[in-house]
């Protein structure tokens, strides 16, 4: 059986993703008191039964990650992006380790000469989106061997039209917060197998070949866009991204290149993870076609208020009172996780001083996956 690819981001490096398909999972059913159990008190868990139950978990969650390399093999694809894992409570007696992710088939990326010399490169998420279906700029990449830099773009393709070419403006911030601009920069697509995510051909630019590393940020404005019907103009003003560089990629390894928000609801709207607000009763995103429903079993924990909470606190015994209140909501692997980050804290802080902010952090970096 051929060998099946498994990444929690969003691609394979030195592959190319040919098809997407279905979002699927399977499940591993846990004893009716097994959650139960390692849901107990902070005190039960932080003793050596911990090591117990972590073999246990660890164990169902293998269980769960073979099923469904067997469930894949038994498809047309070889690959799986967006892979979760995660303990989940249908009820007070039944729980499941469910693994999930999004179908894909991938064969390995063509690599030219150019790609393969030894040259900088620098590649940027796009800061800036339009809320409306067109080709949306998710990367820009720029390279040099030293004789001059060139630019590629890729673009969302919504909409999955023979799109020839893009011109736009790309603002580009550097490390110092100086913006410099390139304006009619002239984006062209060969024929290509993937529609729906579009890669420019390498472009001449002007930037000097030294500037490349000091970009930190690019944003993207898109003046037309041609396909086989004709010219279109995009009117609208893009949206600015206002997350932080690391939940930012974060989101993207999570939910897809084109994720610029994390999924909300109030009940009369929605908001999808590529930005668009939906009306509450539409079951799929106009725009990108995500399903509400498939949203709605992705989102965990808001662990925010919680470390807006914490950082209130001084020490590291204060932020174990604040976790225990949330306890509750989580997942019993996560649960296990945020202890032992405690534990080794409180270790720290006994010996050498001061841990608050370090144990924020670790507890933070483990909910954007890093």
């Amino acid at each position: 059986m051929e060998e099946i690819k498994i990444t929690s981001g969003t691609g394979f490096e030195g592959y190319e993703i040919m098809e997407y398909g279905p979002y699927k999972f399977t499940q591993i059913i846990l004893s009716s008191n097994f959650v139960k159990e390692i849901g107990s008190s902070i005190a039960d868990i932080a003793t050596d039964r911990s090591s117990v139950y972590q073999a246990k978990l660890d164990a169902a969650m293998n269980d769960a990650i073979v099923a469904f390399k067997e469930m894949v093999g038994e498809t047309a694809y070889n690959g799986v992006i967006g892979f979760n894992i995660n303990v989940v409570d249908y009820s007070s007696n039944v729980s499941a380790v469910v693994a999930s992710g999004t179908l894909v088939k991938v064969n390995k990326e063509y690599v030219s000469e150019f790609q393969k010399a030894n040259f900088v490169r620098n590649e940027l998420y796009v800061m800036n989106y339009y809320n409306k279906a067109v080709p949306r700029a998710v990367k820009v990449i720029l390279a040099s061997e030293g004789d001059g830099t060139k630019i590629a773009a890729w673009f969302n393709n919504y909409s999955r039209e023979d799109i020839k070419a893009i011109k736009a403006d790309i603002e580009f911030v550097n490390i110092y917060g100086d913006i410099t601009t390139l304006t009619g920069v002239d984006f062209v697509f060969d024929s290509q197998i993937n529609l729906s995510l579009l890669k420019s051909d390498y472009a001449d630019c002007k930037l000097p070949d030294k500037y490349i590393k000091l970009i930190s940020s690019s944003k993207v404005y898109i003046k037309k866009y041609v396909t086989s019907r004709g010219v279109y103009a995009c009117g609208d003003d893009p949206i600015d991204i206002n997350l932080s560089p690391v939940k930012f990629n974060a989101l993207k390894n999570k939910r897809g290149l084109d994720a610029v928000a994390n999924y909300k609801s109030d009940g009369l709207v929605w908001t999808c993870n590529c930005g668009h607000v939906n009306e509450g009763g539409a079951e799929e995103c106009v725009i990108c076609g995500r399903k509400q429903e498939d949203l709605k079993s992705t989102v965990t924990f808001d662990y925010e208020p919680m470390l807006a909470e914490m950082q209130t606190k001084e020490y590291v015994v204060e932020l174990k009172d604040v976790l225990k209140k949330y306890l509750p909501s989580l997942d019993a692997s996560i649960r296990i996780q945020l202890l032992e980050i405690m534990e080794s804290g409180s270790q720290y802080e006994r010996k050498r001083g001061n841990a608050k902010d370090t144990v924020i952090e670790k507890i933070e970096n483990l909910f954007l996956g890093l």
